[in-house]
């Protein structure tokens, strides 16, 4: 800046800070209050670069004369405690909903597999049974096909003791004896 231009500032104003509280401060707060108005209270704090860019371009170029504005930077956001209480019951309202859902999510997952399991269970059960049934079938088939099979069985089960006692005048097990 050169002499003329400081010149001027205390010809126009009188003193540097009656320049900043004419020319600078209603401007800056002005601007300052239509950008701010543009953001709730969670989008200021959620983007605010953007609320920084779009402020000091406001600022810039609300501020025209003898001073440049050359940045402008937002150092604190306050709200009234009563609006900070609300945003903070509001957020812990929505993180309380995901895990009510993370909850309901985990307990469908769990019911699944209670479901899928009990389901390959009864098809297990279901498979031996029929495969038991299958083998009763065989079986009976194959005594009646040939009678002589119930005495083979014992045969090869058959140890070759005889028993120690035996009531009199009983035929041996195994044995007929012709």
């Amino acid at each position: 800046m050169n002499a003329a231009e400081v010149a001027k500032i205390y010809e126009d104003y009188g003193s540097e800070n009656n320049m900043v509280a004419r020319l600078i401060d209603p401007r800056a707060n002005k601007e300052l209050k239509i950008v701010f108005g543009q953001f709730n209270a969670v989008t200021a704090i959620q983007d605010r670069e953007r609320l920084n860019r779009e402020v000091q371009e406001a600022i810039v170029n609300a501020v025209r004369g003898p001073v440049t504005i050359e940045s402008v930077q937002i150092e604190n956001i306050d709200f009234s405690d009563a609006y900070e209480r609300s945003i903070e019951e509001r957020m812990l309202a929505e993180v309380e909903v995901q895990k009510v859902k993370q909850n309901w999510e985990r307990e469908k997952v769990q019911a699944d597999i209670v479901e899928t399991k009990a389901k390959a269970e009864a098809t297990a059960i279901r498979v031996k049974g029929e495969a038991e049934a299958a083998a009763i079938n065989a079986r009976g088939r194959a005594l009646r096909d040939n009678p002589g099979l119930v005495q083979l069985v014992q045969a090869e089960k058959w140890d070759g003791k005889l028993p120690v006692t035996m009531v009199p005048s009983s035929s041996l097990p195994i044995l007929t004896v012709k």
